[in-house]
């Protein structure tokens, strides 16, 4: 059973993104590790590698996005989310409302489409439809 499930309550150690150039910064500033502790939360635009932590704790934000690959424990059992997850792509080529054909490509629950709509705004009724389905 995954514990990253949306409203599990957990702390987790994170390894920090800077923890790589510690040694650019002053000494002692950077700390590796970070530990949190909240409720677990997905939103739409959060990628597929990425999970979001929140608590009443008015010193936290309002949530916190985590990427999964720089968790290292959850409630203190150590954790390797480093490997790719399956990818879940499919490919489909949708008709237009003037006759033209798109290809719109659904990944890890978003989609993109060849159409100049899905180009200028990032969505389009092509990617919604194939979303929905």
């Amino acid at each position: 059973m995954d514990l990253l499930t949306v409203g599990n309550t957990v702390t987790i150690k994170v390894r920090s993104p800077l923890a790589d150039a510690r040694d650019r910064y002053a000494s002692g500033v950077i700390r590796e590790f970070n530990t949190y502790t909240g409720t677990v939360m997905r939103e739409r635009w959060f990628d597929h590698d990425e999970i979001g932590l929140t608590n009443d704790d008015s010193s936290f934000p309002k949530f916190r996005r985590i990427q999964r690959h720089r968790i290292v424990e959850v409630n203190a059992k150590a954790v390797d989310y480093s490997k790719p997850v399956q990818s879940d792509k499919v490919t489909v080529v949708v008709q237009g409302s003037k006759g033209n054909s798109y290809i719109v490509t659904k990944e890890n629950g978003k989609a993109s489409c060849t159409c100049a709509g899905f180009q200028f705004r990032k969505t389009c009724k092509h990617s919604q439809e194939v979303l929905t389905s």
